[in-house]
């Protein structure tokens, strides 16, 4: 029962490659459409400037005195950091950040300047907000140092 001239059991179909070429094409095309259109909406949408009457994010509501103990916890790193900004190594810039923003951050002061935040899912965010940027200040404070204290002091040698 076989097929003399193929050796093949059953006779081989003619394939319809016009049909299928033309379902991979028109596929690929549509992907390739979706994927673009899907990157350039990405792309506008991060890249695009805010609109010009765009309001600023909200504020999130805290009760005030932790708004406004957190608010002093943040103008103490601030002031940390611009104390630590002329040290020339990293052990004098950590040193001097954490005298000017200690008043603040030390003992029962920092105390009762959370103690207003206890209370409220909010506050607490709040709190570990700016105990966050605490952190990362010094994080900066170290590695500016590290970059420019060598810059500083040679610049200082031609000075002094």
């Amino acid at each position: 029962m076989t097929h003399a001239a193929s050796e093949r059991y059953t006779p081989r179909v003619a394939s319809p490659k016009r049909i299928t070429s033309a379902i991979y094409a028109v596929f690929s095309v549509g992907a390739a459409a979706f994927v673009v259109s899907s990157t350039l909406q990405i792309a506008f949408a991060v890249l695009s400037e805010p609109a010009p009457g765009a309001a600023a994010p909200a504020p999130v509501p805290v009760p005030p005195a932790c708004a406004e103990g957190v608010r002093t916890l943040a103008l103490a790193v601030d002031r940390g950091v611009a104390a630590a900004a002329t040290a020339t190594d990293r052990g004098d810039a950590e040193r001097r950040y954490r005298t000017a923003r200690s008043p603040e951050w030390d003992g029962p002061k920092h105390g009762e300047l959370v103690q207003a935040c206890a209370g409220d899912s909010r506050g607490i965010d709040a709190v570990a907000s700016v105990a966050r940027l605490d952190r990362a200040a010094e994080g900066a404070i170290r590695r500016q140092t590290d970059e420019l204290g060598p810059v500083r002091r040679a610049v200082d040698s031609f000075i002094r």
